[in-house]
């Protein structure tokens, strides 16, 4: 027994070469199987490029290792990781043009290298040497593959021990590597695509509720006038709204705007300036001055050019008239037995809300017919398109409200499914909204 351990101390202390090269090979698949594991367990692509990078310079022994990725934009290479003495001035260059140096050249060609003495290579420029004051010697470099596409490279520098170059089984050892960091690499990716995709899904899903709830939850009801809606955001929400406000001596706000723009900043913005209107129409009942004074407040607060145009109608549910002002929105369309027509003189419309401080708004007077009705909408309606670019227009809007019944829950699904029709190729590209009211001095007593 102490003779076995006599012959195992002897070899352990100058071992034969054959031993040398197969315990450098056990240490290189001991290694190899460490980096495998780092990959298999790690999706934060910033620990994975680390933990592989840190793994990868101490089983090559090298004096520095560095990754860079592509920039899909800029086709560029960029460090992601650099390890060693001058890591910190190799990051802060920063970017290499692809075909730019021996890791440009790797990156547009797929070669993997293997050079003793860089200085030999036509391809090495010394020029991050000189800037760094480091000597850049021997050099593993292999490109980063996936599904056949060169991601990026990994460089391995200055081998630590004698001959102080790398050999081809450490350049097979790093391909290996390579393979298996460019796969581990583009999955982490997509799982951080889906972790950001689900965290906006979660935003919107949130921001859609948030939208919903400032929007009635009921129609007004009352004697002699019925009331419809419909709301359709482009995408999952939108900047579009509209509101009834039950006032004193029978009367009602009804307002109808867009704000300019999509998607949760818009939604967002809607919901305030919803809840500014609950407060205001109280304060100021003249249509006109409830229009300035929330324009005042959206001025000062305004961020980005954000501005909305709005439509505001005082309803008196006993006289039977509509007092109106509007601020840069489309014109009601109103519709009697003499036919559709737009409501209101363009001369009369202000500017949109949010724009133009201490702006004086306008107002007019109309008297509502029996049997007649008031459609406000939106620009998602008329400047829809169809896969010719046409837009649908004022004109098929006025025929499709006057070749209906005097209803308005007819009036709203003729002119979405007209709409939805007209663009079936193209889709809705914004916000679609529609409310329509009707007057009728003989409806039956509910």
């Amino acid at each position: 027994m102490t003779m076995i351990n006599n012959i195992f101390g002897q070899l352990t202390a100058s071992p034969p070469k054959d031993l040398t090269a197969c315990i450098r090979k056990v240490e290189r698949l001991s290694n190899c199987i460490e980096i495998a594991n780092l990959i298999n367990s790690e999706l934060s692509i910033g620990k994975l490029l680390s933990s592989v990078m840190e793994t990868t310079k101490k089983a090559f022994t090298a004096d520095a290792v560095s990754l860079l990725l592509i920039d899909e934009p800029t086709g560029d290479l960029t460090f992601q990781i650099a390890l060693g003495d001058v890591s910190q001035e190799i990051k802060e260059i920063y970017r290499l043009k692809k075909g730019e140096g021996i890791a440009g050249r790797v990156a547009q060609t797929g070669i993997p290298l293997n050079i003793e003495d860089v200085y030999d290579h036509p391809d090495f420029s010394p020029d991050y040497d000189r800037k760094t004051s480091y000597r850049t010697r021997a050099m593993l470099c292999v490109p980063l593959k996936v599904r056949g596409e060169i991601i990026g490279v990994i460089q391995v520098i200055n081998k630590m021990t004698e001959p102080f170059v790398f050999t081809s089984e450490e350049l097979e050892m790093l391909i290996t590597i390579s393979s298996s960091a460019a796969v581990a690499i583009d999955t982490a990716k997509m799982h951080r695509i889906i972790i950001q995709r689900e965290t906006l899904e979660r935003d919107l899903k949130l921001a859609k509720e948030v939208q919903e709830s400032f929007l009635p939850k009921s129609l007004p009801e009352y004697q002699t006038y019925t009331f419809s809606a419909v709301n359709e955001p482009a995408l999952e929400i939108g900047g579009d709204f509209y509101n009834f406000f039950k006032l004193p001596a029978n009367k009602l706000g009804i307002v109808l705007g867009d704000v300019s723009g999509k998607g949760i900043s818009a939604s967002l913005f809607m919901a305030r300036l919803t809840s500014d209107l609950l407060y205001y129409t109280l304060l100021y009942p003249e249509p006109r001055t409830l229009l300035a004074q929330v324009n005042n407040v959206l001025c000062e607060r305004a961020k980005r050019g954000m501005f909305v145009t709005m439509v505001y109608l005082l309803l008196d549910t006993v006289e039977n008239r509509i007092i109106m002002a509007n601020a840069g929105h489309m014109s009601p369309v109103y519709t009697d037995e003499d036919g559709a027509r737009l409501l209101g003189h363009d001369s009369k419309k202000g500017p949109p809300l949010g724009i133009i401080p201490f702006v004086e708004f306008e107002q007019e007077t109309f008297h509502i017919e029996d049997n007649s009705s008031i459609a406000l909408y939106t620009d998602g309606i008329i400047e829809a398109k169809d896969n010719a670019g046409e837009l649908y227009g004022i004109r098929r809007l006025l025929k499709i409200i006057q070749d209906q019944p005097n209803d308005p829950k007819m009036i709203c699904d003729a002119v979405t499914r007209s709409v939805d029709s007209f663009t079936t190729a193209e889709g809705h590209s914004d916000d679609l909204t529609l409310l329509v009211f009707s007057h009728h001095s003989n409806l039956p007593e509910t």
